[in-house]
Order: C-alpha cells, then sequence, then structure tokens
C-alpha cells in the first residue's frame, strides 16, 4: 500500500482526491474496487473504481502508473483489463485539456476508446464546502443525451462523493 498512496498523493492534487486513509476505509463497500497493477511481481500502479450494475455503470475514480514505468503500455494494459468487467457505459472524469500534459491524459483515455461527452461537468467535492472543480467526464461509450448524462452524474456525485461526507 506504500506504493500506492505514494502514487496517489503525487498524481492527484488534493482537491481532486480523498485523504488516503479515507481511501482505505473505503475498502469494505462491495461496489468500490482498489486494484494494484502487478507486472513481474512488482507493484507498477493502480486503479480505483465503482461498479454499479444495477445502473450498468462502471466509473473509475483514479488510476495512476508509477512515473518510472510510463510508456511502457502498462495503463493500456490495465484499462483494457478493467473494460472487459460488464458494464452498459464506462466513465471517467479528466482535468480540462489546458496544457500538454492534459491534453496527452485525453487523448491516452481517447486511444482506449472513451470519448469526451459534449455537456459541461464538474467533479463534485470531496469534502462539503469546497468548490467543485470543472473538468469532462468521459465514456465509453459517448452520452448523446443530456438527461441520461445528468443522471449518470448525479449518481457520480450521491455515490462516490456526497455518501461519505461527514
Amino acid at each position: 500500500m506504500t506504493s500506492i498512496r505514494g502514487w496517489y498523493e503525487a498524481s492527484f492534487p488534493p482537491g481532486e482526491r480523498r485523504q488516503f486513509d479515507s481511501l482505505i476505509q473505503l475498502l469494505p463497500y462491495p461496489d468500490m474496487h482498489l486494484c494494484a497493477l502487478v507486472e513481474a511481481g512488482q507493484p507498477v500502479g493502480f486503479i480505483s473504481y465503482w461498479q454499479w450494475p444495477d445502473a450498468g455503470v462502471l466509473f473509475i475514480e483514479h488510476f495512476a502508473i508509477d512515473p518510472d514505468r510510463r510508456g511502457q503500455q502498462l495503463g493500456q494494459q490495465a484499462l483494457t483489463r478493467v473494460l472487459t468487467i460488464p458494464a452498459a457505459y464506462y466513465l471517467l472524469e479528466a482535468e480540462l485539456p489546458v496544457d500538454d500534459l492534459s491534453k496527452r491524459r485525453i487523448h491516452f483515455y481517447e486511444r482506449q476508446g472513451f470519448q469526451i461527452n459534449d455537456f459541461p461537468y464538474a467533479q463534485p467535492p470531496y469534502q462539503p464546502g469546497n468548490p467543485a472543480i470543472p473538468m469532462k467526464l468521459l465514456s465509453q461509450p459517448v452520452i448523446h443525451e443530456q438527461a441520461v448524462f445528468d443522471a449518470f452524474c448525479r449518481l457520480i456525485e450521491e455515490r462516490v462523493y456526497q455518501r461519505f461526507y461527514h
């Protein structure tokens, strides 16, 4: 868990993640999954996702590869494996494409079959009282209807964020 904690805290600014101890407290929830990515017996990254069969949704909350191991297709392999889990929609949040890094990140997801949805989105705050963060919600397949998009946004807000407000 030490490697995962380091990647989690280094890869995501405080406003875009929980405290690591709070993340660990979510592990008993059956819809939450935190998976170490292992190559040749060594941890190389992690992915956390929420699986809601009742809604046909798998929501990828966090995903990071060891910076020393990037460029070896480990992220592509991990996403390919996650996308074999049955769901009608796969969703994930990404930073707005405002600089080279955020643009590269979105292009990576697009190469894996994700598409940017054309509706405005903001990541709900992890703690009540904090501001929402403008982002893009990517999905596979793309969401064409505003009502469907809004329903998924409510689902994410209720089951990932508000559910754990203290």
